[in-house]
């Protein structure tokens, strides 16, 4: 979640929601997995081998987040352009009284100029669009031919218009050449990077994981990560994240993890996920996070982890509300 682009008045809500959600013993952040169906074919991820399944319609998703009442909603699949109600969904979440952040999650294929749009108009707060290579290695990283040429095109299209669009990349041994030109990329096309530890637990796949000697380059580019984010805000990671990065390579199993509790995934049934990689616990509309144990799985540390147990600190917060 960014708020570099709210107005004061807004950042000054989402602050008062994010207290009284962690005094109230809500989840802040909330994930609505409106499909796991998927055009994109990544071997780092199953979601397109799975079964069709059962998917709340689009008042079962609004309940969803009446019920939880989130600081945070993020929209995500699968490819959530999967549903033809996607925008629906989008612009009702939005429009629900209260204040709270929304955002998708997107391989950007189904982006259009005119689609585009139509998600812009429903007021969304920020549009993740996912990139791990600076060019057409884009296409075969996720089997759809073009993607590249889409996604270079829509992204500075999108900014230009206001849009506070966001590269989603993970960090894997396949890219670490290009991470930094990804970093360039965003910094032409007037977006911003969120950069996530690759975790093999969603397809099992080990191919692209670290070797050892993969940490002193590692944690070269954490650093320079931190830099890009101090001096041009292109990096939107957490410090303390970045941070970590290195050490939990190193061997340390950084405990902590705050999904079930902070942090919660709905699956297209309605049935809630502590996180992506976890069995779901109850359905949605009898979830408590405030009854929830503190998880003690240490498996990965993906950034939807980390950045939500990054200490508040008042550094933080001062950054948030003024900066």
């Amino acid at each position: 979640m960014s708020l570099v682009r709210l107005s004061v008045g807004d950042r000054a809500r989402g602050f008062k929601k994010l207290v009284s959600n962690w005094v109230g013993g809500r989840p802040i952040g909330t994930t609505l997995e409106l499909t796991r169906r998927c055009n994109a074919r990544c071997d780092y991820c199953g979601h397109w081998q799975e079964p069709r399944r059962k998917e709340l319609d689009a008042d079962g998703w609004v309940d969803v987040v009446k019920t939880l009442a989130p600081l945070a909603v993020t929209v995500c699949g699968g490819e959530p352009f999967m549903r033809r109600d996607c925008l629906e969904i989008v612009g009702r979440v939005k429009a629900l009284p209260g204040y709270r952040y929304v955002a998708i999650i997107t391989n950007g294929h189904f982006l259009s100029r005119e689609r585009a749009q139509a998600l812009m108009d429903t007021g969304i707060d920020q549009i993740n669009i996912s990139l791990n290579f600076p060019d057409e290695r884009q296409d075969a990283d996720r089997k759809l031919p073009g993607l590249y040429a889409r996604i270079a095109d829509i992204v500075p299209w999108m900014t230009a218009k206001g849009a506070d669009v966001q590269l989603n990349t993970i960090l894997m041994r396949d890219n670490l050449d290009d991470v930094l030109t990804i970093v360039e990329r965003a910094r032409t096309w007037g977006s911003k990077v969120l950069f996530t530890l690759y975790s093999e637990l969603p397809g099992a796949n080990h191919a692209h994981s670290y070797s050892p000697t993969d940490l002193p380059r590692m944690k070269a580019l954490c650093e320079r990560f931190i830099e890009l984010r101090r001096s041009h805000g292109l990096v939107a990671n957490e410090e303390w994240y970045l941070q970590k990065i290195p050490d939990y390579l190193a061997g340390e199993r950084i405990g902590g993890c705050t999904a079930g509790r902070k942090t919660v995934h709905i699956t297209p049934e309605g049935m809630v996920r502590p996180c992506a990689e976890l069995d779901p616990v109850e359905h949605y509309s009898t979830f408590r996070a405030a009854a929830q144990p503190q998880t003690a799985c240490t498996a990965c540390f993906q950034a939807c982890r980390g950045e939500a147990q990054a200490p508040l600190t008042p550094k933080r917060v001062v950054e948030y509300l003024v900066a």
